[in-house]
Parts: structure tokens; C-alpha cells; sequence
């Protein structure tokens, strides 16, 4: 397994590098979670336990927000180099 944390460094490629590798990081360590969750929820449901179900959605629903909160840093960094491309060219 590939750990990112070796990659996250504000050497020589400043600290945007190291911000977009921790929210891809995140992105998606929430992303599984969601998943996992949503599973659960399935699972739970089918055994019969709509209590438990209803967390495991309510846990998914929370992850896609983690997700799409990290996907944001993602995108304003794209953003920043299309301005800094246009300004440029």
C-alpha cells in the first residue's frame, strides 16, 4: 500500500501540492466510508433493524459531505491555475 503522506512535503512544489494530496486523501477516506456505510445500512435493513439502518444512512450521508467538502479544496486549486493560466497566455 502507497502511503500520500510520503508524498505531502512544501519543498520545492510549495504548499498547494501538499493541500490538494491531503484533500484527495480525504476526499477519499470519505468516499469508502460512504460506501462502507451505505452497505451497512443494506445489510441492516434486511435483517430487519431500521434503527441501525437509519444511522448507517445518516453516517453515509455525513461522508459524502466530508467528501464533497474536500472536493472543494480540490477544485478552487483548479480554478487558481486556469486564473493563473489565463493571466499568462
Amino acid at each position: 500500500m502507497v502511503s500520500l503522506d510520503d508524498y505531502i512535503d512544501d519543498g520545492d512544489e510549495g504548499p498547494d501540492v501538499a493541500a490538494d494530496f491531503a484533500a484527495l486523501r480525504d476526499s477519499l477516506k470519505a468516499l469508502a466510508d460512504a460506501v462502507a456505510s451505505t452497505n451497512l445500512a443494506v445489510i441492516n435493513a434486511a435483517q430487519g433493524d431500521p434503527g441501525a439502518a437509519t444511522q448507517r444512512v445518516q453516517a453515509s450521508v455525513a461522508a459524502l459531505k466530508r467528501f464533497h467538502d474536500a472536493m472543494k479544496v480540490l477544485e478552487a486549486g483548479t480554478e487558481d491555475e486556469r486564473a493563473d493560466d489565463a493571466d499568462e497566455g
